[in-house]
């Protein structure tokens, strides 16, 4: 199986059991939440409030966006659908660690989410003598592949495992709730159907039929998207 097929898998799994770059490096004080949020209708005053004040400041500097970037593009490549940047999944990453770090959820983006890039940095140049961001994709994988299966990893190895479990997990959530993800995923949702009147064996069954006027009204497919129009007695128009 292939990796991302495998992803999905995990993915789809999960749910029965239970924003680009630039916007999170714009500088403090522009009102951003037209360029991040494409859907804004049901927001009371408070979230709205609490929205821009998120949006309006900053928790990763640009090198550790870029780090987040890169992981994210190997956790899920680029593909026909988008990549993660379509996505916008460095944004759901960048507003989770602004929104979580507080004592009530004991400063996770900081104790969590800065320390995981931390961390696994910190293998690449123990193992490369270079960091993330200035290793090939190849040498990243193989860093990966090593703390990406948390039951066979070694004990020096676990804390980085857990950490990248963490940004795994963020990352496939953010790309399989946006609307790439979603085609990526073949979800396509309730789609109507094309009906053209109740089928004839059913009709003769019944001993009736349509009106030929009736049918050529009623159901036609080419205006299938038209909204019915009727007069004031109540007969149709359109």
């Amino acid at each position: 199986m292939k990796r991302r097929d495998s992803i999905k898998t995990i993915f789809l799994s999960s749910i029965g059991a239970s924003i680009s770059l630039e916007s999170c490096i714009t500088p403090v004080g522009e009102s951003i939440a037209d360029k991040v949020w494409e859907y804004q209708y049901g927001r009371t005053p408070h979230e709205k409030s609490r929205d821009e004040k998120f949006l309006n400041s900053i928790f990763f500097d640009q090198t550790e966006l870029k780090i987040i970037e890169r992981i994210a593009n190997i956790i899920i490549p680029p593909n026909q659908y988008g990549n993660v940047n379509d996505a916008k999944v460095v944004e759901m990453i960048e507003f989770i660690a602004k929104d979580w770090s507080t004592p009530a959820h004991n400063n996770y983006g900081e104790n969590v989410l800065r320390k995981g890039l931390i961390v696994i940095n910190q293998l690449f140049i123990k193992n490369f003598n270079k960091d993330l961001l200035e290793c090939s994709d190849d040498e990243i994988k193989i860093i990966f592949d090593k703390i990406s299966y948390q039951d066979n990893v070694s004990e020096d190895l676990s804390e980085a495992a857990s950490l990248f479990a963490t940004y795994r997990y963020m990352v496939v959530t953010g790309w399989f709730t946006s609307e790439v993800g979603m085609k990526d995923l073949g979800y396509k949702g309730n789609i109507p159907n094309v009906w053209d009147g109740v089928p004839d064996e059913v009709l003769k069954d019944h001993s009736v039929s349509y009106d030929k006027e009736w049918i050529e009204k009623c159901v036609d497919q080419s205006k299938r998207n038209d909204l019915a129009v009727w007069d004031d007695d109540g007969n149709l128009i359109t």
